[in-house]
């Protein structure tokens, strides 16, 4: 089977079953496993790589004003590349256009494909969703054994996870300019950690916070996993964090416990990481340790 992955969880999802052979193309953000960085890619972003959180936030919902795809999509490849499976993300539109081809919208790009081509989306918001899609991929790819397998040790882990609590609140902030609150199964990495969700329910998207939002909770820890971005890259928006007056008297700020997190690879994508990243939330908080994926910022 040819697989072209337009959607990192996928890509990884994938890999995970063991088929990182049949991947013949995967999009510009699929960087895990290391492998796929020798695949081709067929997608690219018009956001600018900056640190500028005010400006893609701007491009972003101009963007979903308009219409607008924030990705490109290299159709002519992808056509002649023929895969027998293309994962995306978010609902897709598919309508035939002749015998041998269809119409498929990736991404908000309209594409010509095979009509042999099987579109599969994927739209998980939560721990559970994301492993239901796990057993669905496991199934299309005649991998069901090896997808079961890998939800049963997730939920192993994430029950293992359960067991402690800690009663202290924790704000993770997904973007800092403007400020906005954890979405999606965050809120459940903050809650498998041990944390009290100040912020967020599983499930729901992220929104913009007010000032006043943010110190009527005065967090006891503040966590940086601003979308998409390294451990480096939040390390730097932590900093901004404690540079904003505005919210100078939140307990957090005053006692110095402000942490930054890899999140583009375990807060950011609906994969199996998000267990990672709940372990490190966990560990790095409690021991004011650092590792390579997460760190205390002063």
């Amino acid at each position: 089977m040819k697989i072209a992955s337009l959607f990192p969880a996928g890509s990884e999802i994938i890999c995970n079953l063991g088929l990182s052979k049949s991947l013949i193309a995967v999009s510009h953000e699929c960087d895990f496993p290391p492998l796929l960085s020798k695949k081709t890619k067929v997608t690219k972003s018009i956001i600018p790589k900056c640190n500028d959180q005010n400006i893609i936030d701007q491009l972003v919902k101009d963007a979903i004003k308009n219409n607008f795809s924030l990705y490109q999509i290299d159709n002519n490849r992808l056509l002649k590349m023929n895969p027998d499976l293309i994962i995306t993300q978010g609902l897709c539109e598919v309508c035939s256009i002749s015998e041998n081809q269809i119409q498929a919208t990736l991404k908000n790009n309209l594409c010509t494909l095979s009509n042999k081509t099987k579109i599969m989306s994927l739209n998980a918001t939560t721990f559970d969703e994301i492993c239901e899609e796990i057993i669905m991929i496991g199934k299309e790819v005649n991998k069901v054994r090896a997808a079961e397998n890998l939800v049963k040790k997730a939920y192993q882990r994430k029950n293992n996870l359960l067991q402690r609590k800690i009663n202290k609140k924790i704000l993770l902030l997904e973007w800092i300019d403007p400020y906005f609150s954890p979405g999606h199964w965050i809120p459940e990495q903050i809650e498998m950690a041990g944390f009290e969700v100040c912020l967020g329910k599983k499930g729901t998207k992220s929104v913009e916070l007010s000032i006043e939002e943010i110190n009527n909770i005065n967090p006891d820890y503040i966590g940086l996993i601003c979308c998409g971005y390294n451990l480096e890259e939040n390390k730097y928006f932590a900093k901004k964090v404690y540079e904003d007056t505005r919210i100078k008297n939140l307990d957090a700020i005053k006692n110095e416990q402000v942490f930054a997190f890899d999140s583009n690879s375990y807060f950011s994508r609906p994969s199996l990481r998000i267990l990672d990243g709940a372990e490190q939330l966990r560990d790095v908080i409690l021991n004011n340790d650092k590792n390579h994926h997460c760190e205390r910022i002063y």
